[in-house]
């Protein structure tokens, strides 16, 4: 059984950061350890995909990280890298006035769905495995199956795991499990640009924060949300309300850790719903006279001299 692993870079380093305690990790080891797990027997190959920077932020400290970090992983047997472009932008929050930075990548997604349907449908693979739990890969997972493919989805400890690409796996693949035989424990978290030959690169490649919300929309992807999301949405910020009466909702709080049964369990679909919520004024992001950014439901007579006098001092709730 030849297996064929996928991986989004920046989802595998956000849940790497949030759940593996700063371990390095051994990707040759890594590599074949999702292979038995998947009960196969050859390793087809690994593609991992993510974006670097571009124009002036590509002579970065950060961005030399991640390029060792690629040109290392590379050298690995049976991984090839898919580079994209990423630049740098900044946005004025309508609310507070303060600049907000973000990046953008462009192609990523559309690249790793078109890679996977188009290797199944050749048939260079027995069984695919996607590290990364986000719910745009959904339709991809599926197409691999229905191609007669087996395919699982595989995160660390469920972090941004989609209950549409888990429902569409054939069974999900915990990496924390297998820290044993491929994790290098370290202190602290390891850096790419050492010396060191397994390293994992603490790059700029996921943020945290509503701060950097549009990080998670990439420029050839539309934000398409349903009235039905839309409205599923408005009624989990309503129970959040409700439940901080008297404080406020953190924004990266409710995107990241509101535990909720009728919205998509990934971060980046709540952000995506979120700013289009925003966009459409039936929501407002505001900063707290504590300095954090949080989000409440727009009423009729909503004005900015209203917002900034009713909601900043908003600022003992639902954390960040």
């Amino acid at each position: 059984m030849r297996v064929a692993i996928f991986i989004d870079g920046k989802n595998f380093y956000a849940g790497w950061k949030d759940r593996a305690g700063g371990k390095r990790i051994d990707f040759g080891e890594m590599a074949s350890w999702v292979v038995e797990r998947a009960a196969g027997k050859i390793l087809w190959g690994v593609h991992y995909y993510t974006g670097v920077e571009t124009g002036a932020a590509s002579n970065s400290e950060g961005q030399a990280k991640l390029t060792g970090f690629l040109d290392m992983l590379e050298m690995q047997p049976g991984y090839f890298v898919e580079r994209f472009p990423r630049k740098s932008c900044s946005f004025l929050c309508s609310e507070c006035g303060g600049e907000n930075r973000y990046t953008q990548e462009k192609g990523v997604d559309t690249t790793m769905v078109s890679d996977m349907l188009r290797f199944a449908a050749v048939g260079a693979f027995d069984t695919l495995v996607l590290l990364s739990g986000d719910a745009d890969y959904a339709p991809a997972i599926e197409g691999v199956r229905e191609i007669g493919k087996q395919a699982y989805v595989a995160t660390w400890g469920g972090a941004g795991l989609s209950s549409r690409v888990r429902r569409a796996a054939f069974d999900h693949i915990d990496l924390l499990d297998g820290l044993k035989q491929f994790g290098r424990p370290e202190e602290g978290a390891a850096h790419v640009g050492s010396n060191r030959p397994n390293g994992i690169c603490e790059c700029p490649s996921t943020m945290r924060g509503y701060e950097q919300a549009a990080a998670s929309v990439r420029e050839d992807e539309p934000a398409v949300v349903s009235d039905d999301e839309r409205s599923r949405f408005l009624e989990e910020v309503r129970r959040a309300e409700e439940k901080f009466q008297g404080g406020y909702v953190g924004a990266n709080y409710f995107v990241t850790r509101w535990t909720s049964d009728i919205i998509e369990e990934a971060p980046d679909s709540r952000r995506r719903t979120l700013d289009a919520l925003v966009e459409d004024g039936k929501v407002r992001l505001y900063e707290t006279s504590d300095g954090k950014k949080a989000i409440r439901l727009a009423t009729p007579v909503d004005t900015p001299s209203s917002r900034s006098s009713s909601s900043e001092g908003r600022n003992n709730g639902g954390g960040t």
